[in-house]
């Protein structure tokens, strides 16, 4: 048990410090890879916290996607004395691409990156946040089934991501 629990910590550690992903003008690279290339993406919400949550569920669910869980860091947080700006993390979950990945031996190994975590968060300025781990980068590094998987993932989360901005900005 210490060494499975040893070795998914060791596998999510290596993994995110070689995932790596493409940049646009939107994007906010908070944290890069050791070639210098952003590990998590994010874009700027037009909308409050509410409308960016609600726009976000409705693109996942439209795109096929289930939300199976939010969790409202900032709240649970303020539950126990911390004050921090507003973070609601979205536990997204495709059928498709997780069941191809947890249905073989030789891909189950991802497991701990199910569901997909999407974040959004308001800044100091009031500005909202759309944030998530770059997939298709992952998937790069990854490689084999899984990585290709993994890939088609991340592709899929960010036309999710493209339609709810879109749908804010109508």
């Amino acid at each position: 048990m210490v060494v499975k629990t040893l070795a998914a910590i060791l596998l999510t550690v290596a993994s995110l410090h070689l995932a790596g992903c493409g940049n646009d003008d939107t994007s906010t690279p908070p944290a890069t890879s050791t070639n210098n290339t952003p590990l998590f993406l994010e874009d700027a919400s037009p909308k409050n916290l509410t409308a960016t949550s609600a726009a976000f569920q409705a693109a996942a669910v439209a795109n096929g996607w289930s939300i199976l869980g939010m969790d409202n860091i900032g709240e649970i947080l303020a539950e126990r004395g911390y004050s921090v700006a507003p973070v609601l993390v979205f536990q997204a979950c495709s059928g498709k691409y997780s069941s191809k990945l947890l249905g073989s031996d030789d891909t189950r190994f991802v497991a701990s990156m199910i569901p997909c975590r999407v974040a959004l968060y308001q800044k100091s300025t009031g500005e909202v946040i759309i944030s998530r781990m770059n997939s298709i980068s992952m998937g790069d590094k990854i490689g084999g089934e899984a990585g290709s998987v993994m890939k088609q993932s991340g592709q899929d989360m960010e036309t999710i991501i493209q339609n709810t901005l879109s749908k804010l900005k109508s």
